[in-house]
């Protein structure tokens, strides 16, 4: 949600003069320790909850010396301008309007105005009064909820949160309750569960912890406090006795909870959300921000994590803050090309960052995979096949079950793929089969058969050449077999690497050594007639002897599919080779 398009802030602590625009549901801010970040927060937690301010210590130090120099000390003040957006449901207000309220030396508002007459007098309001505006404007104020969540969360803090969770679920429960809360508390308990559902679940997906909200049984504790119990094993443990990372992410989806089920505009001013957070927990929490929290409420945070700072889309703004060139005063500016780069100068760890962010993005994918792998494995002693994509396994499925008379399942477990919205494959190809069989074939203790099957153009062989290379793979020859294109494993002899076999009419299209002239995919297997001509390209404009394929290989899959299922006659003979070497390799394996 986005209810504030700018803010404007002078004289308040290091914020001189700054107008921070184009702020959207969530707005990071990120800078050197000491560079003012927070301010923009506290200015927002000053505007929103009315708070008396101490002037000595909030008034900006640059300006106080100015305005000693120029003996204007009747000019002392602090000011703070927000240019809001109407939410809707407001047709006293204009679409857009602002506020500004000014603190005098006494800490105290003097001064609070708008540009609400400006606007019905130039009929840009449908009101029918402008005291009806005023109405609307101070129902407006009234909605708004700003929580200021500081860098250090403490234990007043949290049970503050608490008391605002509270206050939520007891309007919700007053709908739903018919019996005396003060004489029967266990019912209200298991009412509150009830209600509190979704919060439970949405924390326990997040963090993996389950966890129970209840009020305290004695009557006279009964509003003092809200108890969250959370379960490890078969014990309960109250929140507030767990480690601080849990507690941290409880903080959100409590706030995000309060935030869907209020009435209430939600404005967050976020501190180090990071604080606490364990390197995988910072990455999910800050792709929640983005994702989830933001639809109910519009979000400041502060921030050194690169999981924040690398957030980008529509409803994402990024600001830079630092100190002028005097030292004293902050600057907030808009994060392109040359701040990011200064800003990863001054917190020095950002680069470091975005490669172990590649790193342990790779390190989930690969053990997903191997997870997967290995559950598939231990169902069943048949042999492993992996190819390079979903194409692949559906041709060579078609084909078998065209050539055997049976489906490929019943004698072989093929590798499942994913793919996108528009057919392409997802963490499946020739470098990730490679790095598999390369980094990870060890980290997967079965003893299946496994084959995996590179296509014989240009990248399929160069990774295959690769694992040769590598003096972790030898050649593999053993009577009847007599192509050359085969690996085995040192260590783990149950693991083979081979390349499509070329069908005779296919014999041009690869070279034994150089994957430059090479250009054999799964899709020719199948000749000429089959292979549409929007699908071939030419390596030269003067060669038409060989050709690649190109365009989605899972919708020509597919294709060819029902084709042979509606009784169509498709000559799969180019598979045999493949086929055949296959099912060599498990018969010497065996």
């Amino acid at each position: 949600m986005k209810y504030i398009e700018k803010v404007e802030i002078q004289y308040f602590r290091s914020l001189k003069d700054s107008k921070i625009k184009d702020l959207k549901e969530l707005n990071i801010f990120s800078g050197k320790n000491d560079s003012g970040k927070s301010n923009v927060l506290k200015a927002f937690d000053l505007f929103f909850n009315i708070k008396d301010t101490n002037f000595l210590l909030d008034y900006n130090k640059e300006r106080l010396q100015e305005v000693r120099s120029e003996s204007v000390k009747g000019k002392q003040y602090i000011s703070i301008k927000i240019h809001f957006l109407n939410p809707g449901g407001f047709s006293s207000l204009p679409e857009k309007f602002y506020i500004v309220r000014v603190w005098d030396r006494t800490g105290k508002i003097v001064t609070e105005k708008h540009n609400l007459k400006q606007q019905f007098d130039a009929g840009k309001i449908k009101a029918k009064s402008y005291n009806r505006c005023l109405g609307g404007l101070t129902k407006f104020l009234n909605r708004i909820e700003y929580t200021y969540v500081p860098a250090v969360k403490d234990e007043r803090f949290f049970y503050y949160l608490l008391e605002l969770l509270q206050k939520i679920l007891f309007e919700k429960s007053r709908k739903n309750t018919i019996s005396r809360i003060d004489s029967i508390t266990g019912e209200f308990n298991a009412e509150l569960n009830s209600i509190t559902n979704d919060l439970s679940n949405e924390f326990q997906q997040i963090t993996g912890i389950d966890s129970t909200l209840n009020f305290p049984t004695e009557i006279a504790e009964l509003f003092q406090r809200l108890i969250i119990d959370t379960k490890s094993g078969n014990h309960k443990i109250p929140l507030q006795n767990r480690g601080e990372g849990i507690r941290m992410r409880y903080i959100p989806t409590i706030l995000n909870y309060i935030s869907r089920n209020s009435k209430s505009f939600h404005i967050w001013g976020f501190d180090e959300p990071e604080n606490s957070c364990e390197y995988s927990l910072a990455k999910e929490l800050a792709q929640t921000f983005a994702s989830e929290y933001i639809k109910n409420s519009q979000i400041f945070v502060v921030t050194h994590s690169f999981h924040f700072i690398s957030l980008a889309n529509e409803k994402i703004s990024r600001f830079r803050v630092y100190k002028d060139e005097n030292g004293i005063s902050s600057k907030v500016v808009f994060l392109d090309k040359k701040n990011l780069e200064e800003l990863e100068s001054e917190l020095g760890i950002i680069q470091i960052n975005e490669k172990l962010a590649e790193l342990y993005s790779s390190f989930v994918k690969e053990r997903e995979e191997i997870k997967i792998i290995k559950s598939k494995l231990e169902e069943s002693t048949k042999p492993f096949l992996i190819f390079e994509g979903p194409s692949d396994n559906q041709l060579f499925s078609t084909a078998y079950k065209f050539l055997k008379n049976k489906e490929i399942i019943s004698d072989y477990i093929l590798c499942e793929h994913q793919t996108n919205s528009n057919g392409s494959t997802i963490g499946s190809n020739a470098p990730d089969i490679n790095k598999y069989l390369h980094s990870h074939i060890t980290k997967t203790p079965i003893d299946n058969i496994i084959i995996a099957i590179f296509d014989y153009d240009n990248e399929g062989f160069n990774e295959f050449k690769a694992l040769k290379k590598s003096n972790i793979y030898t050649n593999f020859s053993v009577d009847g077999i007599t192509f050359r294109n085969v690996l085995q494993h040192k260590d783990k002899k149950n693991v083979f690497a081979i390349t499509l076999v070329p069908p005779p009419f296919r014999e041009i299209y690869v070279h034994p050594d150089n994957s430059n002239y090479c250009y054999l995919t799964t899709e020719l297997l199948l000749d000429d007639n089959y292979i549409p001509v929007a699908n071939k390209v030419y390596p030269t404009l003067f060669d038409k002897s060989v050709f690649s394929f190109h365009g989605k290989k899972v919708s020509f899959a597919q294709k060819i599919d029902e084709k042979a299922a509606n009784g169509e006659v498709i000559d799969f003979s180019g598979f045999k080779g493949t086929l055949e070497l296959i099912e060599k390799l498990v018969n010497n394996a065996n």
